[in-house]
């Protein structure tokens, strides 16, 4: 791997720059992902770049390091944990825990998948155990370790057509001083009038995106600077504004390009996060592929941006691919099936540790009195890696 000013500048120059950017790289850990980021590999050296080659040799370690960070991990594995009911989940390579959604309880499992153990659930005063609140989505800012929350007004998820009212909320949480950094009332910027948020990213400077499905919205939280909540705005809305139309449903970042898919048409869509507004780009997928009620999507670090996997309720997990990572175009590759009951929704994918996972939901169990979900303690995690890996042989 190269940076890319590495093979147009004299040897010596990018030597020197080259050098820079190791001994930062060395020396912070919260910088060494967002050099990665910029990191891609000319197709030849020259001789006279022997200094440059070395460096960049070392520079290629520590990425790799960065991603593997933790021990190798395989397997389908079962959580047992009493009304745990995942909707989303996310991986920190850092302390190698799962965080995991706990959709109805409306909290945060922190699963240890290496010692089979829950490690903690995380309760909100106020919104867990409250019938008004869902939480699926969340995700780790690789380059900090902070952990963005999506807070979803249930009735969106639970009304024809879909009541977007409620209250939903955007919350920071620091997994190193357990504690919230902030919580943002969303429904503040749009007033009602849309939202089913599920689903959070972040780009390289830190600033989050939440992804609403109802009609497909983006709104982007700036980053917090100093004692202030962070502002809030519309970044995209689909239009016209109408809840009867399911659109986006997750979100996935390489660099600055912002990657959703969008039910309402079933398309891959991409946006450019340095942009004042979100405007959208269609994919075009070959061969064509159409989703239908697709949840969130992901792009697993052991693929470097260039595998992006969707999942789809009923069917299960898509599989796409952009070869130079790019996402101007991309190979619909195939689907893993779900293969369990259609009550049983894919809502997820996650890479743990080197292995890829479907994430599901069973839906339908019988509430347990004074409670808001069902009475099931397993929950299992399908391990996808073989049937992923076989689609990427094409």
């Amino acid at each position: 791997m190269v940076l890319s000013f590495g093979a147009s500048l004299q040897p010596a120059v990018a030597s020197c720059m080259l050098t820079v950017l190791l001994v930062i790289s060395l020396a912070s850990k919260e910088r060494l992902p967002h050099i990665c980021s910029f990191v891609i590999r000319p197709k030849r050296i020259s001789p006279v770049d022997v200094t440059v080659s070395v460096i960049i040799n070392i520079l290629e370690g520590a990425c790799s390091l960065f991603i593997r960070s933790c021990p190798p991990f395989k397997g389908t594995f079962t959580i047992k944990q009493y009304q745990l009911y995942p909707e989303n989940a996310d991986f920190d390579f850092d302390s190698c825990f799962l965080y995991i959604g706990n959709l109805f309880n409306s909290s945060v499992g922190i699963y240890d998948p290496y010692q089979d153990k829950m490690v903690d659930i995380i309760e909100f005063p106020g919104i867990s155990h409250n019938p008004e609140y869902h939480i699926g989505g969340l995700g780790i800012d690789k380059r900090t370790g902070l952990l963005s929350i999506v807070v979803d007004a249930a009735a969106a998820f639970q009304t024809t057509p879909p009541d977007v009212s409620g209250t939903n909320l955007i919350m920071l949480w620091d997994p190193t001083t357990k504690e919230l950094l902030y919580k943002v009332n969303l429904t503040d910027t749009t007033h009602g009038k849309y939202g089913g948020f599920q689903d959070v990213e972040q780009d390289p400077e830190g600033n989050v995106y939440v992804v609403g499905t109802f009609p497909g919205s983006i709104l982007r939280v700036e980053k917090k600077k100093g004692k202030k909540d962070p502002k809030v705005k519309p970044w995209y809305v689909s239009q016209p504004i109408d809840t009867n139309r399911t659109g986006l449903g997750g979100l996935a970042v390489k660099d600055w390009t912002l990657l959703s898919n969008d039910n309402d048409g079933g398309r891959l869509l991409k946006f450019n996060m340095r942009s004042s507004k979100g405007i959208p780009t269609v994919i075009p997928l070959t061969p064509n592929h159409k989703f239908t009620f697709s949840d969130a999507i992901y792009l697993p670090p052991k693929y470097h941006g260039t595998v992006l996997l969707v999942a789809e309720d009923g069917p299960g997990i898509t599989v796409l691919r952009s070869k130079d990572g790019k996402w101007d175009t991309a190979e619909y590759l195939g689907t893993v099936p779900k293969n369990l009951p259609d009550s049983t929704f894919v809502t997820a994918a996650v890479q743990v540790g080197d292995a890829v996972f479907m994430v599901v939901v069973p839906f339908g169990d019988g509430i347990v009195d004074g409670t808001l979900a069902g009475n099931r303690t397993d929950f299992t995690f399908y391990d996808i890696t073989e049937q992923v890996e076989k689609f990427l042989e094409v």
